[in-house]
């Protein structure tokens, strides 16, 4: 006897469609316009499968399916939507209603046919009950199938966590090469103290390596962060979406995994970036006071979480400053501070101290109160991805903080270790050697120098974009000696931006290295502005690298003047680009 199909649709064409399609497979097949008539007709003679439309007079699918699988006769009739809803809150609303399956209205005439056929295998070969359901949606311009039954969530966010696990395996595997290269490298290393012809080949086997690990950052950086964009992209809108906990946190586990790969990744591109010789720094004289009290302040909101005291001794004066790339030298004193009280035990103390070393150099100890580091881990503690243990303690990690600081120290011309006991506590330090504050440079200079010619014209404003205080007094003090000069001071590009709108100065000094926006944005900005365009900008940076001063004049800087400042350059810069003030410019 043939199966008998109840198909509920107010569109005339698409009920028309259904039927043909049904009937020449075999079906009987009964047509009712709406729910409220569909229902009527399932009292009377229940059929052996319902399809219905969503959107509906009198009654909708979803309505419909509710009275369906709340009734004892009938509610184990397999109920399809047929449908053009395509969101995830769409699909759990019908599943909440009862539907068992859903069968996109676009979908051809095989699938169709090819869906209603696996109901009723299904219904021949297990009975009634749950049934699998497979949904296509459509997201980001690809269609993705689902598949899940009425007790899981939808398969949607599986199909993202697959995605996920695929940059998983694709990190893995740049592990593996980076691992690789380091084993390169060393055996480079003993080559070349064999012979001088082995030091020929080793060499040239480290310009290959080289060239491949270039390559290989170029197509990492891309290759990684291009999924991990539509992982973590996709994943916020369904946060959006999601309606019950169990959804919501399975998508926070998506995110929360998703930016951990992201910060692993960032990790492992510096790391390599420093190996292949392609880290861009940017050291100069860093005041040290300064820097600790601000990493200090940083810190502070994570060690209130579990009452641990930061606590400081002695810190250098004003005049104390280090060689450093200041970021790079930030970032390593915050991964420092983080992992004392990471790692530290509740109502813990970490302390911060410092004190000049041997050789003219700086000595940075951080010191925690958590359970020390066996001696047996130590000689493994600057090793990549292994956490000593750490992560079978629930404390977050990537294994990798301490390998990047370490060698963020080294390019900078510093040291990095630790000391630690056992039930103690551990002690990490950094050395890096000092450097004089850049205004003590002008008591070196003859008095001729600064008695050079004053600037020409009236009153002129000089701007200076510099997050550096050392660099900005030196050139606060420096100006001083032209008459007339006000130097008009900005520690952030976008204020400087706001600054050189609003006073529109003669002259603008730019830093590259700044803490809220790249000096290359401020620089597009500027000269992309009318109201800014015409007003000369002279760059100020301690990269001296011919290719970065080549970048930044064709970008529009009239001059390029390297950290440590030359007195007489700036001066003479000064004096070749200040114009008088134009149009009410300068005042």
């Amino acid at each position: 006897m043939a199966r008998r199909v109840l198909v509920v649709e107010d569109s005339p064409t698409q009920a028309e469609r259904v039927r043909l399609l049904l009937e020449a497979d075999g079906y009987a097949v009964e047509l009712a316009r709406d729910g409220r008539e569909g229902f009527t007709r399932v009292k009377s003679a229940p059929p052996d499968l319902i399809i219905s439309d969503v959107v509906m007079p009198e009654m909708d699918g979803y309505a419909f399916c509710s009275a369906v699988k709340s009734a004892e006769a009938t509610r184990r009739i397999p109920f399809v939507l047929f449908t053009e809803r395509k969101t995830a809150a769409d699909i759990i609303t019908g599943l909440e209603a009862g539907a068992d399956n859903f069968i996109p209205k676009a979908s051809e005439d095989d699938y169709l046919l090819a869906r209603v056929r696996s109901i009723f295998e299904h219904l021949e070969h297990r009975g009634k009950g749950d049934f699998d359901m497979e949904f296509i949606l459509s997201v980001g311009g690809r269609k993705i199938t689902i598949n899940a039954d009425k007790h899981q969530i939808v398969e949607l966010l599986f199909a993202t966590f697959d995605e996920l696990q695929q940059v998983n395996g694709q990190l893995e595997e740049a592990r593996r090469i980076l691992e690789a290269y380091a084993r390169d490298l060393e055996r480079e290393v003993a080559d070349r103290r064999q012979a001088e012809e082995s030091a020929r080949l080793a060499s040239t086997e480290a310009d290959r390596a080289n060239r491949a690990k270039s390559e290989f950052l170029s197509r990492m950086s891309h290759e990684l962060r291009t999924p991990l964009n539509a992982i973590l992209g996709f994943a916020q809108l369904l946060q959006m979406e999601v309606q019950t906990p169990e959804q919501r946190e399975s998508v926070a586990h998506i995110l929360k995994a998703g930016r951990h790969l992201m910060d692993l990744i960032d990790e492992v591109l510096d790391i390599a970036r420093i190996e292949a010789g392609r880290l861009h720094l940017s050291p100069e004289p860093v005041p040290v006071a300064d820097l600790l009290r601000e990493t200090l302040d940083l810190m502070r909101p994570l060690a209130a979480q579990r009452a641990i005291r930061l606590e400081t001794g002695a810190l250098p004066g004003e005049d104390g400053h280090v060689r450093a790339d200041r970021q790079r030298l930030k970032q390593v004193l915050l991964n420092l501070l983080s992992n004392a009280i990471k790692y530290n035990r509740d109502a813990g103390r970490v302390t911060l101290t410092c004190a000049q070393a041997p050789g003219d150099r700086l000595h940075i100890r951080v010191t925690d109160t958590g359970p020390g580091i066996p001696a047996a881990l130590m000689a493994r503690l600057f090793t990549p991805f292994d956490r000593l243990g750490a992560e079978q303690q629930g404390v977050e990690g990537t294994g990798l903080g301490l390998v990047l600081s370490k060698r963020l120290v080294e390019a900078m011309g510093g040291a990095m270790g630790c000391e630690s006991a056992l039930g103690e506590g551990s002690t990490f330090w950094v050395e890096l050697p000092l450097a004089a504050a850049p205004a003590e440079r002008l008591k070196e200079l003859p008095p001729e120098v600064l008695a050079a010619a004053p600037a020409p014209g009236p009153a002129a404003t000089v701007l200076y974009i510099e997050d550096n205080l050392s660099n900005l007094r030196l050139v606060e003090r420096v100006l001083a000696h032209r008459p007339g000069i006000r130097v008009l001071p900005a520690m952030q590009g976008r204020l400087g931006l706001d600054l050189a709108r609003e006073h529109r100065p003669a002259l603008i000094f730019l830093d590259l290295q700044l803490p809220d926006l790249p000096g290359y944005e401020v620089l597009r900005h500027l000269q992309g502005d009318p109201r800014t365009r015409e007003i000369p900008v002279l760059v100020i940076s301690a990269d001296a690298s011919p290719g970065q001063i080549q970048r930044t004049l064709a970008a529009g800087a009239r001059a390029y003047l390297t950290k440590p400042l030359d007195v007489r350059g700036l001066l003479a810069a000064v004096d070749e680009h200040l114009t008088p003030p134009a149009g009410g410019r300068g005042a």
